[in-house]
């Protein structure tokens, strides 16, 4: 049948309008709604064999966290206060950009693993100028840290309460927050740490019997991993073995598959010890090196102790006080008051069960933490230590994994009554913002963690200065200067390629340029406070103790840039 003309009108006018494909606002907001719904729902379901529900969740929001936690502190440039910050970019990249590039230049004073892990990122001479480079490790390691706690706290058993109470711990703090954007060693030592125990907790929790090649992949490589990044993590394994024999045997009632286990576990993190003493063997020429050379902690706590400075060794009220002081100074009032009550009510829920003891292998790092302030190899201080500085607060971090687990452990106790469920949740969370409020009203006066950032980074102020200056005026014709010596680790801050550059790392290069400087430097720069008088201006700097002895130096050189602590020379042109 043909249509009319008269007709044809009104049909076309009967069409559908087209659609807008921007979609409006109520729409957005039951997306958003029905996301919300889907992943709150994640977070509280149970564990179904190997996949934990809500963990891809934890880890994307911890990479947001963590990538605008980056946005804030590198904004401000106080990702680079700690000078140990600076040096641990520096180490990474003379790896492949020195006057000696290669591996011996991941030296023995720190372990390699966080190098190791910030060598592709330091690649680039805006990230490892801006500390960039250390800050996309770091987010990458704090989701790895939030997401490894939350699996390790499912697998115990615990609820969406408990497991959101382990993720808050650390990306509700402010001063845990700040370390992950920085290129201190302890983000990569608790994600491995982390990441070891949540493959521990997953073969002690499975009711699969897993294999010794699967113990070997899920905790082992990273438990290796840990043993590469700080002396903890030897603690972890030693603990962590002995954690799989008691379980095999437990379950299988058998020694011999208990001990077959235990091998799988320990074989990785054993080849990495292997490698390390081997490393330290064929670079100095002695195995030990790490432990007794003339940069280790032995070298440098002998220092301190010599000088009266060391009263925590020996003294076990003082070590508690002092390492608990920092801890309390680091993690808050609430998270440190939820730890304890979480140990008595593990203990008294679930006995020694291996849930428990999985938890106590947690704390192996804050137990070495604490030995190790005892007998006098690490020293830390703070404002309620003898003497009253800030140095090494951070070490406290490594009883975070602990006090994570346990205060979830708490939480989940608490809340498990449903009538007073969301009054117990409500006053956890307003104790966490009361904390953070009073945090923020002087976070570098209150925190622990930023306290001693802001000192390092004040007595650094001068050597800061003069490093920026020479990035402004290098061009070219080389540096002579001691990175080792005090407030000289500004390698980052300056920004120049580190083959530019003659110093202690230098190999056979540094020797004959202290020398004679103008035969190889164009500029130098140098500490002068040992010229001043001053009773501790650090590791002595071989540049200065080299210029003062050579009398033809303020020949060929002038001086172009003066702080009352450091100096730039510049070689003169005739």
């Amino acid at each position: 049948m043909t249509t009319s003309a008269a007709a044809r009108p009104r049909a076309a006018h009967r069409r559908p309008a087209a659609r807008s494909l921007t979609p409006g606002p109520l729409t957005l907001l039951r997306s958003v709604t029905g996301l919300v719904t889907w992943a709150w729902a994640r977070l509280g379901a149970p564990v179904a064999g190997r996949k934990v529900p809500g963990t891809r969740v934890v880890a994307v929001v911890s990479l947001l966290v963590g990538y605008l936690a980056c946005l804030y502190t590198i904004g401000q440039g106080t990702n680079l206060d700690y000078s140990d910050a600076q040096s641990h970019l520096t180490i990474a990249r003379r790896i492949f950009d020195s006057k000696a590039p290669g591996f011996e230049q991941l030296g023995t004073v720190w372990l390699p693993m966080p190098h190791l892990l910030l060598a592709p990122f330091v690649l680039n001479m805006w990230l490892f100028s801006t500390g960039w480079a250390a800050g996309i490790l770091g987010i990458l390691a704090l989701s790895a840290t939030t997401t490894g706690l939350y699996l390790i706290a499912a697998r115990l058993g615990l609820g969406r309460a408990g497991r959101l109470a382990t993720t808050l711990v650390v990306l509700a703090n402010p001063a845990v927050l700040y370390v992950y954007t920085t290129a201190l060693t302890e983000p990569v030592l608790i994600m491995c740490i982390v990441g070891g125990m949540a493959g521990l907790a997953h073969w002690a929790t499975s009711r699969r019997r897993m294999s010794a090649g699967e113990l070997a992949v899920f905790a082992g490589i990273p438990s290796a991993a840990a043993v590469l990044s700080r002396y903890e993590g030897w603690a972890l394994v030693m603990t962590g073995t002995l954690l799989v024999l008691i379980v095999a045997k437990r379950r299988t009632g058998a020694w011999r598959e208990a001990f077959i286990m235990a091998g799988g576990y320990v074989m990785i993190p054993a080849a990495a010890v292997l490698w390390w003493i081997s490393y330290n063997w064929a670079i100095y020429g002695n195995p030990l090196e790490f432990m007794f050379g003339q940069y280790s902690a032995y070298a440098q706590q002998k220092n301190i102790t010599d000088g009266g400075l060391l009263p925590t060794k020996g003294n076990l009220g003082l070590t508690l006080t002092t390492f608990h002081w920092s801890l309390l100074e680091t993690v808050g009032v609430v998270v440190l008051a939820l730890a304890p009550c979480g140990a008595v009510v593990l203990v008294f829920r679930r006995g020694f069960a291996n849930s428990t003891l999985l938890v106590a292998v947690t704390g192996s790092a804050y137990a070495f933490a604490v030995l190790s302030l005892f007998l006098g190899q690490t020293a830390i201080n703070n404002d309620h230590s003898l003497p009253s500085t800030w140095w090494n607060n951070r070490f406290a971090l490594t009883a975070l994994p602990l006090v994570a687990i346990l205060a979830a452990v708490v939480v989940e106790e608490f809340t498990r009554p449903a009538r007073i469920k969301p009054v117990l949740i409500g006053v956890l969370l307003a104790g966490l913002v009361v904390q953070n409020l009073w945090w923020g009203e002087d976070p570098t006066g209150r925190l622990a963690v930023l306290a001693e950032g802001r000192m390092s980074a004040e007595s650094t102020t001068n050597s800061t200065a003069a490093a920026r200056w020479l990035k402004e005026h290098y061009q070219s014709g080389g540096i002579l200067m001691d990175e080792s010596a005090r407030g000289n680790a500004v390698l980052p801050v300056m920004g120049i390629p580190l083959k530019e550059i003659y110093n202690r790392a230098s190999g056979d290069y540094f020797a004959p340029a202290l020398k004679d400087p103008a035969k190889y430097a164009q500029w130098v720069f140098v500490n002068v406070e040992a010229g001043k008088g001053a009773r501790d201006s650090g590791p002595t700097d071989l540049v200065y103790q080299a210029i003062v002895a050579n009398p033809s130096f303020t020949v060929r050189y002038s001086v172009a840039f003066s702080t009352p602590t450091h100096r730039i020379y510049e070689r003169s042109s005739h």
